[in-house]
């Protein structure tokens, strides 16, 4: 982190702060290793190194070195999936059955995730690995193609570079090499035949799967209605997943920004909250970035992840960067989240550091003013404001190294500050994106034919749909 500029994640496990701000206190994730004793001494480094203090009881760590086949990976060997497959998968089984305050999963060694999709079929959890960890901090690079700025950056060709261990090298490194490179069959891994019972074991356990909706994204929306362009947490064309929202009556944004619900309300939030579970969601969000400080509420119901604000990314971006570059967080109006900002960072499960994020109101940006008049915002004339401001800040503050937008209406204008910066941008599209994927069929590995593909197609929805008749008396936005 003291020599890049861009962001650095040496490990899986820089992504503990974030699913463990995701879960209530109470619940434990799972972290599944190569080998239970050579990580846990190294447990508390690790932790510690990404940015939050270690709560014992929280992270549980299992090795995985007694799955039968899996002791190819000490032996620097090619894993017979079919045969590694199912042993995982029973441990992991065993493991929740004894301990059943587990909620989410963690893969700390690079070759697990091709085991991910067979942990999340079977036990129903949310399940990263070092492959979710580099999707979020690539995503922040990358062009989204459902909304924003279009034809900017160069598609990927969709093939990779051939590579062959130690090729980067110079001559005399490679001398140096403590495994050497074998000329003779550039790239070759060593081969091991599967057995006729170890790959119908696998079948058995495809077989016994019940195909899974394809996941879906709960969004808890202010009693607030207003037009939102695509690219707004309220739009459901920012996605590409099933979302289902839920208003909840009373909750004003002078409330939210308040930090503090009335006793109606709240109960009214909670309703929301088991609504949406009810409705076999994946993760719950909120459509306004205040709503974090109703994150400890909204965990205690639900026990699917819980990201009431895109703030929630703030410890996985913070961990990336040396700690003396900064993060630009670009808000609706700076004089609102100034004084919240401890609690709101706080509430994302590690120390603040006043000195490491800069905060930045787009309030003075013209057309933006239509956000607090609750009017449609043109996209298309705000764009060249919203870059304007964003390249003053770098001019005035150079070790900025990332950018995240708190206001929930500001993802239209990540592409373009992604374009005009060259800094990643994280909002809250790319929060959801990071939490739905876990839950979601990698269609590039692991098991296949568990989960629904999604039909690409939203539900229509008005504001209020989902909110009982006989409490739309207690909305004060009438639908």
């Amino acid at each position: 982190r003291k020599i890049a500029t861009r962001p650095i994640f040496m490990s899986s496990m820089v992504q503990c702060p974030v699913i463990a701000t995701a879960y209530d206190p109470k619940e434990q994730i799972l972290i599944l290793t190569a080998n239970g004793k050579s990580l846990e001494p190294q447990k508390d480094v690790l932790l510690n190194s990404c940015g939050f203090d270690v709560e014992e009881d929280r992270f549980l760590i299992y090795g995985c070195q007694d799955v039968p086949g899996f002791d190819a990976v000490a032996r620097g060997e090619a894993v017979p999936l079919d045969v590694v497959q199912p042993g995982i998968v029973k441990m992991t089984l065993d493991i929740i059955k004894k301990n059943p305050r587990i909620a989410g999963i963690l893969l700390e060694c690079t070759e697990l995730p091709p085991y991910a999709d067979a942990l999340r079929a079977a036990t129903g959890l949310a399940v990263w690995d070092a492959i979710t960890g580099a999707d979020f901090y690539i995503n922040a690079y990358k062009d989204n193609p459902r909304f924003g700025l279009n034809d900017w950056q160069a598609e990927w060709d969709g093939v990779q570079d051939e590579y062959q261990f130690g090729q980067e090298l110079i001559e005399a490194d490679r001398r140096e090499l403590v495994n050497k490179v074998d000329n003779k069959k550039p790239g070759a891994a060593p081969k091991t035949k599967s057995k006729a019972k170890s790959k119908a074991a696998m079948e058995k356990i495809k077989k016994q799967l019940i195909k899974q909706q394809a996941p879906s994204l709960g969004v808890v929306r202010l009693d607030y209605n207003y037009p939102p362009a695509y690219g707004d947490i309220d739009c459901p064309g920012s996605y590409d997943y099933d979302v289902i929202y839920r208003c909840v009556p009373g909750l004003t944004f002078e409330m939210a920004q308040s930090g503090k619900m009335t006793f109606a309300v709240q109960k009214e939030f909670e309703a929301a909250i088991k609504y949406l579970e009810g409705k076999g969601v994946s993760g719950i969000t909120g459509d306004c970035g205040f709503m974090m400080a109703f994150q400890p509420l909204a965990r205690d119901i639900a026990k699917v992840p819980v990201f009431m604000s895109s703030m929630v990314q703030s410890p996985m971006i913070s961990v990336a960067f040396d700690k003396y570059d900064k993060i630009l967080i670009l808000t609706a109006n700076s004089m609102t989240l100034q004084p919240q900002k401890e609690i709101l960072l706080s509430q994302c499960g590690f120390d603040v550091d006043d000195d490491r994020f800069v905060i930045v109101g787009c309030q003075d940006v013209p057309g933006f003013d239509e956000v607090a008049k609750g009017g449609k915002v043109d996209v298309e004339k705000v764009t060249p404001g919203m870059i304007k401001l964003a390249l003053e800040v770098l001019d005035q503050q150079p070790s900025l190294r990332a950018i995240l937008l708190e206001c929930t209406e500001l993802p239209p204008y990540s592409d373009a500050l992604r374009m005009a910066t060259g800094l990643p941008v994280w909002d809250a599209i790319t929060c959801a994106d990071y939490f739905i994927s876990s839950r979601k069929d990698n269609p590039r590995f692991g098991l296949n034919d568990w989960q629904f593909d999604w039909d690409g197609v939203q539900d229509e929805y008005t504001f209020g749909a989902n909110v009982p008749k006989n409490e739309m008396r207690y909305m004060k936005n009438k639908a």
